[in-house]
């Protein structure tokens, strides 16, 4: 296919999106994210078009060639894919970079002062907070042998 066959499936706006796409890296963000959104509604119209005389044509029992629906959504696409990628390379790059440097600083800024050698607090075994009371569980069922005869009667 030509390039006048492949300019023919789009119109005005879409060429020049399509065209935008390729150079996306000359494009602020907020230009990639409306050239993204546009392109993207581009191309889910044509696959709602080339869906919808799909299903006509089966409907009369024709065979469905739409092949200029179906370049504009494969150009699309590319385009979108293009556009896609460039703005993941900038995300990427960006957040990686950024992460990276406050990562150094915070390391950069640490003190070791205050902090012990050794995380045990002590080494002794723990005390028993109340020695009062009966070990875990021991009186607990004692307690609800009264509640067992008062739902249930004796058992």
């Amino acid at each position: 296919m030509t390039a006048a066959d492949k300019n023919r499936a789009l119109d005005r706006n879409e060429t020049e999106w399509v065209e935008m796409s390729r150079a996306a890296a000359h494009l602020t963000d907020a230009q990639l994210t409306d050239l993204l959104r546009r392109l993207r509604e581009r191309r889910d119209r044509a696959q709602r078009m080339i869906r919808t005389r799909t299903r006509q044509a089966s409907r009369e029992g024709q065979a469905n060639i739409d092949t200029g629906a179906r370049e504009k959504k494969a150009q699309l696409a590319e385009a979108i894919q293009r556009a896609a990628d460039e703005q993941k390379r900038r995300r990427a790059s960006t957040s990686a970079t950024r992460n990276l440097k406050a990562a150094v600083e915070r390391k950069a800024e640490q003190t070791h002062e205050g902090i012990p050698d050794n995380r045990t607090a002590h080494t002794n075994p723990a005390d028993t907070p109340n020695d009062k009371i009966a070990p875990s569980g021991a009186l607990h069922a004692e307690g609800m042998r009264a509640a067992i005869s008062r739902s249930t009667g004796d058992r």
